[in-house]
């Protein structure tokens, strides 16, 4: 009778000390399932401040940042007129009237709605894809996305760098075409037709549509450049059609008809 009672105390604090580590393990996991691309992040702001974005940014992407700066235009901070929204974790975890990345944003620094087209994951890819034809091993990646001036349209600006924080190479592209503008620091341009635009995030549902069938690259794989085919097929984005802000407040928007 001892002996089962020694046994039974052995198996139950055998169990209770794995608890530990599988709270560990499903805290990591839910980390990763919530590091979310820029236009996801922008469904922790208020209607009025998605309307007033000026600049998204990331750092030391792997693919996709822990953490979104997201600076919009606000007219009631005097000094700067911006205010920083930062999301990381699946939440809002800072708001503030400064920012690093920006020392004052005016409305002419506001991105159009119908030009957010191309997001973080997408823009990423296409990063990686340079990576790998010019031999270099992308290990992380800055994301920057802004206007550079009244008149101009905005650009995402992603720039790689190695696993010792040497920057590799900069990609400028069009965030509402997704066409590669410039790519300083990479001589030779890969085969881009086999990336699609990425499902946008909708706030009213607050999915991602398609989802499983576009899964992200996963965090601990970046290092590793992607395999890709080479088409005739030219890159797509040439014919205009709604940005992303435009799509999510659209009232006049037809429905689809129900199934």
């Amino acid at each position: 009778m001892e002996m089962r009672r020694a046994t039974a105390t052995l198996l139950a604090l055998r169990h209770m000390s794995l608890i530990p580590a599988c709270l560990s393990l499903l805290l990591f996991a839910a980390n990763l399932a919530v590091a979310g691309s820029a236009f996801e992040a922008l469904k922790f702001l208020t209607p009025e401040q998605i309307h007033r974005v000026a600049l998204i940014a990331g750092r030391d992407g792997t693919p996709e940042p822990e953490r979104w700066y997201i600076v919009v235009h606000d007219p009631a901070s005097a000094e700067t007129g911006l205010r920083e929204i930062v999301v990381a974790n699946g939440k809002k975890v800072a708001e503030r009237q400064l920012s690093q990345f920006a020392e004052k944003i005016s409305a002419s620094d506001v991105l159009p709605p119908d030009a957010l087209k191309v997001d973080s994951e997408r823009v990423g890819k296409m990063a990686m894809k340079f990576g790998a034809v010019n031999s270099s091993m992308v290990s992380a990646m800055h994301f920057d996305l802004r206007k550079t001036g009244p008149e101009s349209v905005p650009l995402w600006t992603v720039t790689c760098l190695d696993s010792s924080g040497v920057e590799l190479g900069k990609l400028i592209v069009s965030a509402s075409r997704g066409t590669v503008l410039m790519h300083p620091g990479f001589v030779t341009e890969p085969d881009l037709d086999s990336i699609a635009e990425s499902p946008q995030f909708s706030m009213r549902t607050g999915e991602s549509p398609g989802a499983e069938e576009n899964a992200r690259v996963p965090r601990n794989t970046i290092a590793t450049p992607l395999p890709f085919k080479r088409r005739a097929t030219p890159f797509p984005g040439a014919t205009p059609k709604p940005g992303f802000l435009q799509r999510l407040f659209n009232p006049d928007k037809p429905k689809p008809p129900p199934r």
